[in-house]
C-alpha cells in the first residue's frame, strides 16, 4: 500500500510577505527653436559658422589691401598729398568708427516644448500568512 505523504507545502501556516515591484519610466523634454531661430533671423551653428569663417576671411583680405594702399600713399609722399599721416589716420577712424546696432524684441512665436512624464508601475502580489 502507498504511503501517504503530506499534501501541503512545508511553508503551510507561515508568514510569507507581499512582494512589491515597481518601474520607473524616465521623463522625456523635447525642444524645437527653429520658429524663434527663423523669427529673429539666427542660423544654425553650422552655417553661423561657415558664414563666420568667410567673412573673416574677406574682412582680413580688405584690412591687407587698406594697409598695402596706406604704404603706397605713404611711399609716394613725393606726390604732393599734403599731411597723409593724418588723412590715413582719419580714413583709419572713419572705417572702424561705423558701428551697426540691432535691437531685437521677443520673437513672435515661442520654443516648442514637449515634456512627457510617465507614472511609475506599482505591482503588489499580496501573501500574507497562510492558513493552517
Amino acid at each position: 500500500m502507498p504511503e501517504i505523504g503530506p499534501i501541503l507545502s512545508s511553508d503551510w501556516g507561515k508568514y510569507r510577505p507581499a512582494e512589491l515591484t515597481v518601474r520607473l519610466t524616465s521623463p522625456k523634454l523635447e525642444t524645437d527653436w527653429t520658429s524663434v531661430f527663423d523669427d529673429l533671423g539666427l542660423k544654425r551653428p553650422g552655417s553661423l559658422m561657415k558664414e563666420i569663417t568667410s567673412e573673416t576671411k574677406m574682412i582680413a583680405l580688405q584690412n591687407i589691401a587698406a594697409k598695402a594702399q596706406e604704404g603706397d600713399r605713404i611711399a609716394n609722399i613725393s606726390s604732393g598729398e599734403k599731411n597723409v599721416f593724418g588723412r590715413i589716420a582719419h580714413e583709419r577712424y572713419m572705417r572702424k568708427g561705423q558701428k551697426e546696432v540691432t535691437v531685437e524684441a521677443l520673437p513672435r512665436q515661442g520654443v516648442y516644448i514637449d515634456f512627457r512624464i510617465y507614472p511609475p508601475e506599482i505591482n503588489i502580489e499580496a501573501r500574507g500568512a497562510l492558513p493552517k
